[in-house]
């Protein structure tokens, strides 16, 4: 099954919906979320003013991110909630307010419909493609809280290039975290026994803004983690069948942890 959001005012008859809600009857006690895993813009918007090939970049959105989403909902019997717009025209991992939000440039790349910005625009993007996306994620925790009497996990699915800039970015994935080592500490620990090379809190922190996790995860006590996985890895159906595997069978076996389901605040 699946189900999506309403169309609003910024979006036209031809834009599609803001998420994605992907086996909304899954059995795990468990929500996957993928915060940039669409590079939509709504039609209304001319593309940010920037050339279409910039859409194929990290600076649009997650590569790979969604399919392995996909993925992992499937072998896990997970549900899963993809945001379907690109983090140009708002990044649903950010704070209203922040820099980063609706960015005027983005690893060198100037996006001229984010510069001098109304107050009625700013606010008409927050209305209409961050707060649905975030409401629906709530909604789904609430809802598997209620019919199983414990709280679901929470596991957030990003990807990160290879160089940003002058910094090079070894790392086959990385796992991030605040507090809460409930999953992180043993997917780093499974991950690494397999011979990757697994950035702690690295190339991000989650002890940094952290919108999705902060909010969803950390504030009611539910165990949560991100991955961040290489993007040169999953940019085919190979490398993501191979790191959906991957998660899923580390995921698999952390579910089975009593402290998973526990509310736990650090």
């Amino acid at each position: 099954m699946t189900s999506t959001s309403p169309i609003s005012n910024l979006l036209g008859p031809n834009d599609p919906p803001v998420f994605e809600h992907i086996n909304t009857g899954g059995k795990a006690h468990l929500v996957l979320i993928s915060d940039h895993a669409g590079r939509n813009v709504p039609q209304s918007l001319n593309r940010l003013g920037i050339d279409e090939n910039q859409f194929e970049r990290h600076i649009a959105y997650d590569i790979g991110a969604a399919a392995v989403t996909r993925r992992v909902s499937e072998l896990l019997d997970a549900t899963a909630v993809l945001h379907n717009y690109s983090r140009l025209v708002i990044d649903c991992n950010r704070p209203s307010g922040h820099p980063e939000s609706m960015p005027v440039v983005s690893d060198n790349t100037t996006i001229p419909a984010n510069k001098d910005q109304s107050e009625q625009s700013v606010q008409q993007r927050i209305d209409e493609l961050f707060w649905p996306y975030h409401q629906k994620i709530t909604n789904i925790i609430g809802q598997r809280w209620r019919a199983q009497g414990t709280p679901p996990a929470l596991f957030s699915i990003h990807s990160f290039t290879p160089n940003y800039g002058v910094e090079h970015r070894p790392w086959d994935a990385g796992v991030l975290y605040h507090h809460d080592l409930r999953i992180s500490k043993p997917m780093l620990e499974q991950l690494r026994a397999k011979g990757l090379n697994m950035g702690d809190n690295q190339p991000y922190s989650g002890l940094e803004t952290a919108y999705s996790i902060d909010v969803h995860g950390i504030s009611p006590g539910l165990a949560n983690s991100v991955i961040e996985i290489r993007q040169d890895q999953i940019t085919d159906e190979a490398g993501q069948e191979y790191w959906a595997q991957l998660l899923a069978e580390c995921l698999r076996d952390i579910m089975t942890h009593e402290e998973i389901h526990r509310v736990q605040r650090f």
